[in-house]
């Protein structure tokens, strides 16, 4: 398997994920990996999502207009 150092983090997130980490039985290694594998999973889906999005956007274009004057089509209506 890879490794990774890390190097400058703030205080503050190291105390959090110790935490987190004793909190859940698991190492600061495991519980860094977790963070991890959940961020990128959540990215995926992010990407995904906006993937599917811009497909429905782009079959919206695709769609022909109906510029029909509702008002017009009403004023019609009322004088038959």
């Amino acid at each position: 398997m890879a490794s990774i150092t890390i190097k400058d983090i703030p205080d503050e997130l190291y105390e959090k994920f110790k935490e987190t980490a004793r909190q859940d039985r698991r190492s600061l290694n495991a519980e860094v990996i977790i963070a991890m594998e959940t961020l990128v999973q959540q990215t995926i889906q992010l990407h995904e999502r906006q993937a599917a999005l811009q497909r429905i956007n782009e079959r919206r274009r695709l769609r022909p207009r109906n510029d029909v004057d509702s008002l017009a089509l009403l004023r019609e209506d009322r004088e038959r």
